[in-house]
């Protein structure tokens, strides 16, 4: 049933959040829209669910009007605080009722809407009886040990009591019982339930102590659980932004979420379940802990049978179209999806549903470059089509890890980490910072990493023995492979690649199954598309590449390259940061990033001029001094600041790349002439009041300084002509003297 759009004052069954939107239907209420009449201070709609969160939600809300958010919330994210424990006893809830629109008949052959105007009574349609009030009140006694303090609230299934163990010098605990005992469905879900957490032992799962059998008189049966001293996701994230209104979580610590959780999902893949029903009202934080709770939509995997629960905008669309048939890891996958994209990417589930109903594509939506790939990955998690997401939960939280190292790298502190896909930066390519020369994409086809081999391809074992040698001598190596696998053909691809044979390279795919979701394939034409130029498709399949592995720098490194070649200069810039930003071992990403400054500098913070020169100079300025490519980012350091305009801060430009060139160590006639050219900029700007490269100031200092430079090439320079230019040199820098 589609919920009417409207939350209030219409008898919807959906709830209105704080930030006015229905978390069933995603619209804004009416009653929240800005130019929308204040009602007057009476109750509309009483919110009356604690933990855990049911299904199908009633809400309370008041007159107030709370601070609407951004329409874009992953601009101002907060950090949600440790949650602290507080006593139970003391925060006591108002009455627990079913709402109307979910009073239904336990029948499973009925299922029609019963007791509109009462709670209790038997079914005008089929005569089942019914109650939707809590069965136990406080004080009640179960199993002989369990006194039940009040009524949390209800999921879709059944009721949720705090109670205290009488045996366990009166320990909070969690009673879970089903909402109507004659409901089968509803018994077998409870079954499910029960048979999964009995058998389960996870840091990041709720814990059930004990099944207590139905009393004398009654056919209820209650699960005891642990208590988990805290709030869900939903309900911590609702009063953490300004003045006490929601906001988008923070995505670093989004990610720290999804690791937990992924951790905990890929323990109940290898034990056989699927959860079904991740939300962020499911999960619940406790100072720092979290915990997966309700599992009232767990199954088995290979359930084919009971129909699955979930809740509409985070059940993946096969579970929707094919029932227990689509039940499978890929659409737990995808509720995992939703939820890290609920909490990074709105201030509410129910903005979150107005903003993404479906599929998200990461391409539609506008965040900073530093949440590309925490996008990308969402993206790929809640795919439309199952064969494109994660495979597994350990496959997800893989790339998870690497998105978080993008995400979380700064300029100041890189984290680099070893690929479990690609082998290490090979060599520099493009090692320059000269825009009008640009990128050779033949160059940078040969310098990418090569993927490493897939152990599951079947001649994995003899492509291990293959060592270096020319391309000739591997290509008939691979001509003599036991099999023709997918490795075999990718190899030989990358071979003719190198032997600069991109066309011969290019007719080996034909001999590979059409499979488009295979980043390797991606990976390989795009790498065939860079030799031969054609930077526009090099762009397409590197995309579709980081869009497979968001996690992996290598892919993102190919991608700016792509974009480079292909004129997106902006977005290269922003993807080269990122590579350098997270591991410094991509010298490649420094250079171009600095190529690409200087075309699209950053904007100017404030009313600071922009000028890309220095962007670029400092990022040149970060490469290590243990990498090779030191002394050459340094060089062009030097070239940059030198070829500064003449203005106001062309002195202390003259005076730090003195001081660049000056520790630099090249061979003599290269460092000769570096510091000609520096001495010799300092003496055309006349700057004289500091000394540089070990001379004191003034400007015949300089001079002489200069002359010996010129003087000391001439004697190294074979050539007559050039000598000859050299004295000359030498001569017109030469200070007067009377001699």
């Amino acid at each position: 049933m589609t919920p009417p759009p409207y939350c209030i004052g219409q008898h919807c069954p959906g709830e209105a959040d704080r930030d006015g939107f229905c978390r069933m239907s995603g619209l804004l209420c009416p009653a929240f829209a800005p130019d929308a009449a204040v009602p007057e201070p009476e109750p509309l709609l009483v919110s009356v669910r604690l933990e855990p969160e049911s299904r199908q939600r009633w809400t309370t809300s008041t007159s107030r009007r709370y601070p609407m958010t951004s329409a874009r919330p992953w601009e101002q994210p907060v950090v949600v605080s440790a949650v602290p424990a507080r006593d139970p006893a003391e925060s006591a809830g108002p009455e627990v009722v079913v709402p109307e629109h979910a009073r239904r008949c336990a029948n499973t052959s009925c299922r029609r809407a019963v007791g509109h105007h009462r709670t209790s009574g038997y079914c005008t349609h089929c005569g089942t009886p019914y109650s939707f009030r809590p069965p136990l009140a406080q004080g009640d006694l179960r199993a002989g040990r369990y006194r039940i303090e009040r009524c949390l609230g209800h999921g879709g299934l059944g009721w949720v009591f705090l109670a205290r163990d009488e045996q366990r010098l009166g320990a909070w605990l969690v009673l879970k019982g089903l909402r109507n005992p004659k409901d089968v469905e509803a018994a077998k879900a409870l079954a499910a339930e029960m048979s999964a957490l009995v058998h389960l032992n996870h840091p990041n799962i709720v814990t059930m102590t004990h099944v207590l059998p139905p009393d004398p008189g009654t056919d209820a049966v209650y699960l005891a659980m642990e208590y988990v001293n805290g709030g869900t996701l939903e309900h911590i994230r609702a009063s953490a932004g300004p003045e006490g209104g929601p906001a988008a979580i923070n995505a670093d610590q989004v990610i720290e979420f999804g690791d937990k959780i992924l951790d905990a999902f890929e323990y109940l893949h290898d034990n056989g379940w699927l959860y079904c029903d991740l939300k962020p009202e499911n999960v619940m934080r406790a100072g720092t802990r979290l915990k997966i709770v309700d599992f009232g939509a767990v199954r088995r995997i290979d359930d084919r049978d009971s129909p699955p629960w979930g809740t509409p905008g985070f059940q993946a669309p096969e579970v929707e179209d094919l029932g227990p048939a689509g039940t499978t890891i890929r659409s737990d996958i995808y509720t995992v999806g939703r939820t890290l994209g609920a909490l990074a990417l709105a201030a509410s589930t129910g903005q979150f549903l107005a903003m993404f109903p479906g599929r998200i594509e990461w391409h539609t939506v506008p965040v900073p470059p530093r949440l590309d790939p925490f996008v990308r990955l969402i993206a790929r998690a809640t795919a439309a089509d199952p064969a494109a997401r994660f495979d597994t939960a350990a496959d997800m939280r893989e790339q998870l890890a690497g998105v978080g190292r993008q995400v979380q790298a700064t300029d100041e502190i890189p984290r680099p980490a070893r690929s479990a896909h690609f082998g290490p930066f090979r060599r520099t390519f493009g090692d320059h910072a000269d825009p009008e020369r640009g990128l050779d994409p033949e160059d940078a086809a040969l310098g990418l990493p090569i993927p490493l081999v897939d152990n599951a391809d079947p001649a994995s074992g003899f492509l291990a023995s293959i060592g270096a040698a020319e391309p000739d001598e591997v290509l008939a190596l691979l001509d003599a492979a036991p099999e023709r696998s997918a490795e075999v053909v990718y190899w030989a691809v990358r071979t003719h690649v190198a032997a600069r044979h991109p066309d011969r390279a290019a007719e080996l795919f034909d001999s590979l199954p059409d499979d488009t979701t295979q980043w390797r394939r991606h990976w390989h034409r795009g790498l065939v598309a860079l030799a031969a130029g054609d930077a526009r498709t090099a762009r397409t399949c590197f995309d579709a590449t980081y869009g497979w592995l968001p996690g992996e720098v290598s892919a993102r490194l190919a991608y700016a390259v792509a974009c480079e070649l292909n004129g997106a200069t902006a977005e290269a810039r922003d993807h080269y940061h990122a590579v350098w930003r997270t591991d410094r071992a991509a010298e490649s990403a420094a250079f171009g990033l600095a190529r690409t400054l200087l075309v699209a500098p950053w904007p100017a913070d404030g009313d600071r001029p922009v000028d890309g020169r220095d962007q670029a100079v400092a990022v040149l300025g970060q490469v290590p001094d243990s990498s090779h490519a030191s002394t050459i980012a340094g060089v062009w350091q030097v070239r940059l600041l030198l070829d500064s305009p003449a203005d106001d801060a062309r002195p202390p430009r003259l005076k730090r790349a003195a001081d660049i060139a000056g520790r630099l160590r090249l061979r003599d006639r290269e460092q000769l002439l570096l510091h000609a050219v520096v001495l010799r900029a300092a003496v055309k700007s006349g700057l004289t009041d500091a000394g540089i490269l070990g001379h004191p100031a003034g400007l015949d200092h300089l001079k002489r300084a200069l002359e010996d430079r010129w003087r000391s090439l001439a004697r190294q320079t074979n050539n007559r002509r050039d000598r000859v230019a050299l004295v000359d040199l030498a001569n017109e820098c030469r200070p007067e003297t009377w001699l």
